[in-house]
Parts: C-alpha cells; structure tokens; sequence
C-alpha cells in the first residue's frame, strides 16, 4: 500500500563531500516498506521544482527511515538546507522490493557507488535474520563512499575503490568473482542469490563477468531517472527480456528485476 505521509525530519548532514543523509520519521512507509522499494520526495511546498524527487529507502530503524543522495542539480540541492523539525511530503513505499524469500545459502549483494543504501536495508534485513550474506561496495575513491566516516557498517563492508585508498584497488567484480569461484569450488554457487544496485556500467559488468546463469537467484535494482513515479509518465522505460512487452517501467515493474533480463543502453 502506498502512503502519502508527511514525515518529520530528524537530522540532515553531509556525510561525503555533495553526499548526503537525512533521517525522517515516518511510521506509515517504515511500517510498509521493504528492501528495494523508493520514495517519491516534495522537495518544497511551492511548484519549484514542480517534480518530486525519486530517492531509494536506505536503513529503516523503527519508525525512521534514511534517505541519502548526491547533489546533482536544484532539487537535491534544496533538500540540503532542510533542518531537523521540518515535514517532507514523501509518496511511498513505490516499486518492486527484492526477492528475499529465497531458500539460499549465502547472500551476495554488489553496490556500485550511490547504489549502496538500498542494499544496505537489504543486509541489515538479513543479518536481522540470521542469514548468512556478504555486502560489497565498488566506489572511485574514498570520497565517494555514501557512508559516513564514523558509521560502523563501514567495517563490515568489502569495499573496492578504484584509486585504492586504504582499500582494496580495483574492481568490485574482482573479489565478487573470486568470491562467488570460492562458492564454486564448495558445491554451493548453485544454491547462492546475488543481488546488486548501482550504475548501468556495474550492471553491464555483472551480466558479462559473473555466472549469473548458475546462481539461484540474480536481482538488480535500476538508477533511471524518473519523472511521475507512478507509472504513467513512461519516462523510465527500460529493455527488459521476457516480458509482456519489450519494455517496462523502472518505477512500477521495477526497480527490481532479473539481472539476466535487463538490456544495459547501447550494449548490442
């Protein structure tokens, strides 16, 4: 069910240089929500910008969730000046969650840079849980990591940073494929779920490099731009294989889908 809710803000601070993270209470869309699925935020109470903004639930502790962004124009810029106390207008939970019923043995979950926070819900869910997963994070450096310095969950994560930086240099697929060829080795790939969110150049990287085919399960969640949230602009429209249609829209068939299934723009 879907909730427009006004929800109070709790704190709001810069955690990266232009990222951001701000906590909101909001008991109805904490009580519906799940992994994967976003909000579609009012960034103001006048017509400018006219649009809401479309960010991704990251952690949901009780009656508060997170929200954390990059500011990339005026909407994302305004939310930075919001202050503790004020209400935003959210519209959600929106989307497809990720499939988390599934009998596996292990969890692997690839983030791709601002691609994190929904994986984050997803790992905390299943630590909750007590099921055995595994977060990776694949960033350009250090600075570009949407987690703060002084957050615990950054000890827990294996972070791949292009430039190195006090972590390991590289590729996120390196140790995802190492990891996943380790799985191989014991008997369990097959019995493995992989699920991964970040930019189309993670997911085209994903789909080339690792035997998703023989995994039990392989999800991604899609960064599209959006404009309704709702599905009725069409403006998120995607390739997908083995639909009703040869596209679906990121904002009400996804953001979730198979990851074997999504068609990455201008790969042939």
């Amino acid at each position: 069910m879907k909730y427009l809710e006004d929800a109070v803000v709790v704190s709001n601070r810069e955690i990266r240089p232009g990222i951001w993270s701000m906590w909101l209470r909001s008991p109805q869309i904490c009580a519906a929500t799940l992994p994967g699925q976003f909000v579609h935020v009012k960034v103001d109470a006048s017509l400018t910008p006219l649009l809401r903004r479309p960010l991704s639930i990251g952690r949901v502790h009780g009656d508060q969730l997170e929200l954390v962004w990059r500011v990339v124009g005026t909407g994302t810029d305004m939310l930075t000046d919001v202050r503790p106390g004020v209400t935003l207008n959210l519209l959600g939970p929106l989307g497809q969650p990720f499939t988390r019923e599934v009998n596996a043995s292990h969890r692997v979950l690839v983030g791709g840079g601002l691609g994190l926070p929904p994986l984050v819900y997803l790992y905390e869910w299943f630590r909750e849980h007590d099921l055995p997963v595994t977060l990776h994070l694949g960033v350009s450096g250090r600075a570009d990591i949407p987690l703060a310095e002084d957050d615990p969950l950054l000890n827990e994560i294996e972070i791949t940073a292009e430039n190195g930086e006090g972590f390991r240099k590289g590729l996120v697929t390196e140790p995802v494929l190492e990891q996943l060829q380790a799985l191989e080795t014991d008997g369990s790939l097959g019995s493995t779920a992989l699920y991964s969110c970040g930019p189309w150049g993670l997911v085209n990287a994903l789909q080339r490099t690792i035997p998703h085919s023989q995994l039990k399960l392989a999800e991604v969640s899609l960064e599209q731009q959006m404009g309704c949230g709702v599905g009725v602009c069409q403006g998120c429209a995607v390739i997908v294989e083995g639909g009703d249609t040869p596209y679906q829209l990121v904002c009400s068939d996804g953001p979730v889908f198979p990851l074997a299934a999504v068609h990455p723009p201008g790969v042939a």
